[in-house]
Formats: C-alpha cells, structure tokens, sequence
C-alpha cells in the first residue's frame, strides 16, 4: 500500500509540476499510475485531497528545513550548510531510478506552491511558519557572529538575514526564468560570500 501511494504522488507531483493544478484532471493522474479507477479512488477520492498531500510532502522533503542541523559555529559555517542543502534537495517519491536523479526545481516550483496557499489556508499557515523559523535562525547565527567579533555591521541581525534569505530566493527565481537552474547552488554560494566578506570588513 505505501509503495502504492508513493507510485500516485510522484506521478502527481510530476504532472503538478508539468502544468498547474486546475489543467491536470484526475482522469489523467489514473491513466499515467496504470491502475484501474476504482484502485486508484481507494487512496484519493478528490484532486483536492491527492494535491493537499503531495503539497504537503513535497514541503517536508524538499522545502522545510531544521535549521538546528546547521553549523552554529559561525555565519560562514552556517550559510556554507544551507548552501549544501542545495545539493539534497530530492523528493522522497518517485516513479524509477532515473527521475530519482531529475531535479524538480523549475518555474512551476513557484505555480505549483501558489496554487496550494490559495486553496489552503492550512498551508498558507505552514509556510508563514517556516519563514518565521528560518528568519530568526538567521537571526540568532548573525547575533552571535557580531558578538565574537566575527562580523562588523551597523546593520540590524534581521536585515542581514533578510538579505542572506532574500538574495537566494531572487538568485533561483532568475535562474528557473533563464533556465539554468544548475547554477543555483554556485550562484547564491558566490554572492553569500562578497555579502560575508563585506559584512566582516564593514563596508
């Protein structure tokens, strides 16, 4: 039975992820399983239900992070961590050996996310959340750096972790429009690092 429902949201995923919720039909989702309409109803009884949780799992395994697993030792340590998240960001479901390898960041990442904070609030919720959760991790890394000396900034602590947070998100929206998302993980590391040196010069 889980390998079942793992078979019906990984091929959800990748059809939520090809298209938007309201152009992919659950006549659809059935066919590309291969199960009958009956089997497949057992599981999932409406769209709504079967995107609620693909949305859902696709938020604990690829965008919610715990930040205690992250360096606290310095701000270089830390962004340096969630710059290698980059590299583990992998859905846990997935239909064969090789779309286990495929990346499931591209433009409609952003659509598929969208489409769910407008038809649950309960998500809209989880992801005000995680924010809250990221920016104060930020927060209390940057705190601790200018503490030790390690960083020199009349900036405020959440400024600065607006821009480390803000930076990564435009660098990877650019890159999904321009279609080179691979760059990503080089792109934020390289920016994140004149941002630091700036930060520990005081410039």
């Amino acid at each position: 039975m889980i390998k079942t429902k793992e078979l019906i949201l990984g091929v959800a995923l990748k059809l939520f992820l090809q298209k938007n919720f309201k152009e992919v039909t659950m006549k659809e989702i059935v066919t590309k399983t291969g199960m009958s309409k009956g089997a497949f109803y057992h599981y999932f009884e409406s769209k709504e239900k079967l995107f609620l949780e693909v949305i859902n799992t696709f938020f604990s395994s690829v965008i919610d992070v715990d930040f205690n697993d992250y360096s606290k030792e310095s701000l270089y340590r830390f962004y340096t961590d969630c710059n290698n998240k980059l590299d583990t960001l992998k859905i846990d479901f997935h239909e064969d050996e090789k779309e286990a390898e495929e990346s499931y960041f591209n433009m409609n990442f952003f659509f598929m996310i969208f489409d769910a904070l407008k038809l649950f609030p309960e998500f809209r919720e989880k992801m005000e959340d995680y924010h809250k959760r990221e920016i104060k991790a930020w927060m209390e890394v940057i705190k601790k750096a200018k503490e030790n000396g390690e960083i020199k900034s009349s900036m405020s602590d959440k400024h600065i972790a607006m821009i480390f947070i803000y930076t990564a998100d435009g660098i990877s929206l650019d890159l999904m429009l321009g279609g080179s998302i691979e760059n990503l993980k080089k792109e934020i590391k390289s920016l994140w690092d004149k941002f630091y040196k700036s930060l520990k010069s005081n410039e």
